[in-house]
């Protein structure tokens, strides 16, 4: 009887929110599931059976199991990729089928059950654990930085250590490891995350230096200078200026990531001709373009909006290798009329949202994200517009948690919402629940 009531008060503070009107569609909704993040809180089978069945309960329909975490460790036996049993202290039992289970559980709730993996990162830095530390340091990327190249072990900003895209040998490992999940496992698909470069400081290795002399089909004369330099701004910051070859530069990163996601479906299909094929990104897509990245359709061509772009950038374009794709509209500002009211200070704000590069856009939002998305995509794939719960908490603001899950709804094809661990740490069920109304 108590449950009971529960729901009843759910539903009718969702109808009162609402103004007593439903959804204008029906969405599909997803929930992440981080691997370290939820690593001890999803050790026994109890666990797992009990946040499927409050996932379920909350209205989700689809849930996205972290397999392989930035360390580039995976979360199951594998004879590619080494096996994470310990985190942070806490260490999970070998026989633990953490997979099996997800699986096994989730279907019994009737969810869509997605393998997730990390791919170019391959270390973890402030933990100095994954492939990158041991047995394949000759793969991580070369930062380019005011002070000269160096590896990105030893940049200890940030969290994931990335490996250089161009290479053979990393983007077979990466495939395999997809083959593997699905072979071994029966995951309904597969979704991709950093399946691109670190920043436009990477990678500026001998390596792709050649790699890009050959697509050139010419020497660079003055490396790394052609490509960009540094030069402080007005604050005494450093920037980066392009040089003569920065636009092809980026024209090359941008079509190594293209071909490794034709291969990568490629690879995907062959093991399972019906398993699903996704990726999920950025929504700020003016700025995209420095992670080597083109998420949009073909048919879209951002040479005619952006100066960064050469004409040939367009086919670069992978959105038609994907099912479909989820685009992080990470932003406070729900609708677009937030912006400028909700960041008008906002060179004062001391963690500005990502993408936010010379000033405060309608992008900046989520509505505005979503409609991006919408935009480059050209309705050639759906898009799944996703949110950082932890954005809301940071401003202790539920109810702007709600009109942005709403808000995805409306402007895409449904939410996916970033991560398990927020709303348990939140207890936002009721929040996310009534959201998805």
């Amino acid at each position: 009887m108590k449950r009971e009531m529960a729901y009843l008060v759910v539903f009718f503070w969702g109808f009162i929110l609402l103004g007593g009107c439903t959804s204008e569609k029906q969405a599909e909704n997803w929930l992440w599931i981080d691997a370290s993040a939820n690593f001890q809180r999803l050790s026994s089978e109890d666990s797992i059976r009990y946040y499927m069945e409050k996932i379920r309960l909350a209205g989700i329909e689809g849930v996205i199991v972290d397999l392989k975490p930035i360390s580039g460790e995976v979360l199951y036996p594998s004879n590619i990729a080494p096996q994470a049993l310990e985190w942070r202290g806490f260490t999970r039992d070998a026989d633990f089928d953490y997979p099996g289970l997800m699986i096994h559980h989730a279907r019994k709730n009737g969810l869509t059950v997605l393998a997730a993996m990390n791919c170019f990162s391959e270390g973890w830095k402030q933990e100095k654990r994954g492939p990158i530390y041991s047995t394949h340091p000759d793969w991580q990327t070369m930062l380019y930085l005011p002070e000269g190249i160096i590896p990105t072990t030893e940049y200890l900003v940030g969290y994931s250590a990335f490996v250089n895209p161009a290479r053979p040998d990393v983007q077979e490992h990466q495939f395999q490891l997809m083959e593997e999940m699905l072979t071994q496992y029966d995951f309904d698909g597969i979704v991709l995350d950093r399946g691109r470069y670190d920043n436009i400081r990477s990678d500026f290795s001998d390596f792709s230096r050649k790699a890009f002399e050959t697509w050139l089909g010419e020497s660079v004369e003055n490396w790394p200078e052609d490509i960009f330099t540094w030069i402080p701004d007005e604050s005494g910051k450093p920037v980066h200026k392009p040089g003569i070859l920065y636009k092809k530069w980026l024209l090359w990163r941008a079509t190594v990531i293209h071909d490794f996601f034709v291969e990568a479906r490629n690879r995907v299909k062959k093991v399972r001709p019906d398993a699903i094929f996704s990726d999920y990104v950025g929504a700020w897509y003016p700025s995209y373009y420095e992670l080597g990245v083109n998420w949009a359709s073909k048919a879209y061509d951002p040479s005619q909006e952006y100066d960064w772009a050469l004409p040939e950038y367009q086919e670069t374009g992978y959105a038609e290798t994907l099912d479909f794709l989820f685009t992080g509209c990470y932003f406070y500002p729900v609708t677009i009329a937030e912006v400028d009211s909700l960041y008008r200070d906002w060179k004062e704000k001391p963690n500005r949202e990502p993408g936010m590069e010379e000033k405060y856009k309608p992008y900046h939002s989520v509505e505005g994200a979503a409609r991006m998305s919408q935009k480059v995509t050209m309705g050639k794939i759906p898009v799944y517009g996703s949110l950082y719960v932890q954005q809301y908490k940071d401003e202790n603001d539920p109810r702007q948690f709600v009109d942005a899950l709403r808000m995805v709804q409306k402007e895409t094809e449904g939410a996916m919402i970033f991560d398990l661990v927020h709303i348990i740490m939140f207890d936002w069920w009721d929040e996310l629940s009534v959201g998805l109304q």
